[in-house]
């Protein structure tokens, strides 16, 4: 016995139907209706809302309280947009003004300096910092070397000069130690005599 085979239903969005309630209910709403705030529960959206419809109360909405808090939310968009564009900024001065001590040269350095001395503004200085970082290829690979990450060790303050004053003396000395090893001739012994016995090849 055979039973008849139901049509395939259609893929295509014109013969679907309105959304179901609980669809509609899921949609997300904007604002909240002044009912539903004052009681602290969910606001369908719609006029009246299903709980104002429910208890048969009056569902206002406050459309400028709404406008008010996207004003808002867009300027603080705006503000950290402003906030992360600044900390670039002041990052690339940051690692500008490293790279061209690092790997800049007496003459680079000296005049880094002076133009700190000098007083000039903040956008000046960028500015020459950036033009040594884009001339100088050594320059502009100590920045590229550079790991602007902040590490900090035991705490959440940051070490003191004398901390840092400590730590580069222990590196130089160990740069030392290493250059010294590297030396010809450094493995023997200091102050020691070597005693060659004469080649009894060499004829008297």
């Amino acid at each position: 016995m055979s039973f008849p085979i139901a049509p395939r239903p259609s893929l295509s969005g014109g013969d679907q139907g309105p959304p179901s309630p609980a669809l509609a209910k899921s949609r997300k709403i904007s604002t909240a209706c002044g009912a539903c705030k004052q009681r602290k529960t969910r606001c369908t959206g719609g006029e009246p809302c299903d709980a104002c419809a429910t208890r048969n109360s009056e569902c206002i909405y406050d459309a400028a309280a709404d406008q008010r808090r996207k004003i808002a939310n867009q300027r603080n968009v705006q503000e950290l947009a402003l906030a992360e564009m600044d900390l670039s900024r002041k990052q690339a001065l940051l690692g500008g003004i490293i790279s061209i001590i690092r790997a800049g040269g007496s003459r680079s350095t000296n005049d880094l300096v002076d133009f700190i001395r000098s007083g000039i503004d903040l956008s000046s200085l960028a500015a020459y910092v950036r033009n040594e970082v884009y001339t100088n290829m050594a320059v502009e690979q100590a920045y590229r070397d550079i790991d602007f990450t902040i590490t900090i060790e035991g705490g959440s303050d940051l070490p003191s000069p004398s901390q840092l004053l400590s730590r580069l003396d222990s590196a130089q000395s160990t740069q030392s130690q290493n250059q010294s090893h590297s030396l010809p001739g450094s493995e023997s012994t200091s102050g020691s005599t070597s005693v060659h016995a004469p080649d009894p090849s060499i004829s008297r």
